[in-house]
């Protein structure tokens, strides 16, 4: 707020002192000529602030103030909710993708084994082995990467962890049998 108030003072010393045009005001202050007309002629900002006010709406899912790109076109979901809405990986997807890992490769999925770059950046060193089998996928399309897994469990470990917990059950010999995808 400051760097506009100031702003708005130097253009009004800019028109009214030195009798310059916009443009010129423009270019000394680093500023488009649409800022500096929006300075001389909403000098608080409050006249953007109420249009944009008429643009918003509420979230359909969480009450929280939406967006718009117009009078009576607001979104109708935050960027929050439309994020979780529109996402591709849940945990029971990614726990699905870490298991089906565990059956074709044998072992758990690691940090590298799931990142793009780290794969691209390994390509000539291993013949693209991890690339090709990045980009392989699995039934249910790509692997999920490295970075979504990680927002959605903290790590690969407890990814993994939770993708290859099963409820024990019994065995013929009577001791306990851990399910899951295969060998750790």
């Amino acid at each position: 707020m400051l760097e506009r108030r100031r702003a708005v003072a130097l253009t009004g010393h800019y028109r009214d002192q030195e009798g310059l045009p916009v443009n010129e005001i423009a270019g000394r202050l680093g500023r488009t000529p649409a800022t500096v007309r929006a300075y001389i002629y909403d000098p608080d900002g409050s006249k953007a602030r109420r249009v944009k006010d008429r643009y918003r709406g509420v979230c359909g899912s969480c009450g929280a103030k939406t967006t718009g790109e117009g009078p009576d076109r607001a979104r109708p979901l935050c960027a929050q909710c439309n994020g979780r809405h529109s996402a591709k990986w849940d945990k029971s997807m990614i726990e699905a993708a870490l298991r089906a890992w565990v059956a074709r490769h044998g072992k758990p999925a690691k940090s590298t084994d799931l990142s793009l770059s780290y794969a691209t950046s390994q390509a000539g060193r291993d013949g693209r082995v991890r690339l090709r089998r990045l980009q392989a996928g699995w039934e249910q399309g790509r692997w999920p990467p490295r970075s979504v897994v990680e927002y959605h469990f903290g790590s690969i470990t407890a990814a993994n962890r939770a993708a290859l917990k099963a409820p024990s059950s019994p065995t013929p010999n009577g001791s306990e049998e851990r399910g899951g995808g295969g060998p750790m």
